[in-house]
């Protein structure tokens, strides 16, 4: 399942940008996931975790990028993980 999202309709949360600096992720990431997901699973009834593969230091890490849809893409977190059978994803 994949949403079509409007790349001019997407807002990041402080939360979001906040988790973004600490893990060294761009909102060019972010977006990429967004737009080009590997994955994306109802996180909750209002929720939506997109999942994609990002390269760091010559690792695969997966990028998990909490959001809600509407009108507006609200970024509400995101997660950059080196755990990628934990989430069932193969490089």
């Amino acid at each position: 399942m994949s949403l079509p999202i409007n790349l001019a309709n997407i807002h990041f949360t402080q939360h979001a940008l906040a988790r973004m600096v600490e893990r060294k992720v761009t909102k060019d990431e972010v977006i990429g996931v967004l737009t080009n997901p590997r994955e994306v699973v109802t996180a909750n009834e209002e929720r939506f975790e997109a999942r994609g593969l990002i390269q760091r230091d010559e690792r695969t890490m997966l990028l998990r990028v909490i959001y809600e849809h509407g009108e507006v893409v609200s970024v509400i977190t995101v997660v950059a993980t080196s755990k990628l059978a934990k989430y069932g994803v193969t490089p």
